[in-house]
Parts: structure tokens; C-alpha cells; sequence
């Protein structure tokens, strides 16, 4: 019974660090994103106008709201990666004492 205990602690854990981790990516990307006007100001560009612009896909609400969601995914993929290659360092650490 013991096992199952620390099993079920460990995946509450990884859980809560990837739902943690995805909150924390959404919220960088939304502060990178909100950084593109100033970034085009300083460089004279426009690169950063036109990934806001094909983000926003021309006010329709349908095509932004797939746009969210593939960016919500895409953050909870890297989240799910992050912990996973931790998960991998620590075990390997504990294995090598």
C-alpha cells in the first residue's frame, strides 16, 4: 500500500508542475507577444506586426479561438516535456549515489 501511496503523490505532483508550468508558458507568451510592437519600434521592422496580426486572423472569432487553443496545446506539450526531462534527471541522479 505504501507504493501505491508515493505513486499517487508523485503523479498529483507531476500534475500539479505541469498544469504549473503550462500557466506559467501561457503567461510568457501573452508578455513576449504584448513585446512585438516595441521590439518592431526599436528594430524598424514589422515581423513582430505580422505574427500579431496573423494571430488576431482578421477579427474572426472561430479561426482566433483555434489559435488559442493550438497555443494552449503547444504550451502544455512543452510543459508535459519539461517535466518528463526532469522526472528523467532526478531518477538519474538518485540512481548514480
Amino acid at each position: 500500500m505504501a507504493q501505491n501511496d508515493g505513486s499517487i503523490r508523485l503523479t498529483l505532483f507531476k500534475t500539479a508542475a505541469t498544469v504549473g508550468l503550462t500557466a506559467i508558458l501561457l503567461f510568457l507568451l501573452r508578455v513576449v507577444l504584448g513585446q512585438l510592437p516595441q521590439m518592431d519600434a526599436m528594430t524598424g521592422g514589422h515581423l513582430g506586426g505580422d505574427i500579431l496580426r496573423f494571430l488576431a486572423s482578421d477579427g474572426q472569432a472561430q479561426t482566433q479561438q483555434t489559435v488559442a487553443i493550438v497555443l494552449m496545446v503547444l504550451c502544455f506539450g512543452v510543459a508535459v516535456a519539461l517535466v518528463y526531462g526532469a522526472e528523467r534527471v532526478i531518477r538519474r541522479r538518485r540512481g548514480s549515489r
